[in-house]
């Protein structure tokens, strides 16, 4: 796929997701990661509660996060998201998570599928595909 600029999202941390070591804890940067994606999804028109309402499931099937460097609580983050590859029923996304002095502090990379209420993989309708591909 040609290069996009994929989408970004600003999210403030907050001292819930810290740890005892005063850094946001593993287990909440998937969180931001979907924060970032349903807002993608939602400024390219699709919406994931319509996608569920009408049978169509993404689940993650692959996860990878590599933490470069802590983020900590109360700050500004910015994860950016773009589309890497959309193959059959798999969707791949890229994150970047830069903390608020713009340093990367984490890289990741998420595989989702389509896949239909039972949780079978289907292709993604025509509709869906071209607004991933004319909006990337």
């Amino acid at each position: 796929m040609h290069s996009n600029p994929g989408f970004t999202i600003e999210i403030t941390t907050r001292y819930a997701e810290t740890d005892q070591m005063g850094y946001i804890h593993h287990s909440v940067y998937p969180v931001y990661l979907e924060l970032a994606r349903i807002e993608w999804f939602k400024t390219l028109g699709i919406s994931y509660k319509a996608l569920e309402a009408s049978g169509i499931l993404l689940p993650v099937y692959k996860m990878n996060l590599k933490f470069i460097y802590p983020l900590t609580f109360d700050e500004k983050i910015q994860v950016r998201v773009k589309l890497t590859k959309m193959r059959g029923a798999r969707l791949g996304l890229e994150y970047q998570i830069y903390n608020e002095n713009k340093i990367l502090a984490t890289e990741a990379y998420v595989e989702l599928v389509f896949a239909n209420s039972e949780g079978k993989p289907i292709r993604p309708q025509r509709d869906i595909v071209a607004k991933f591909l004319t909006n990337h």
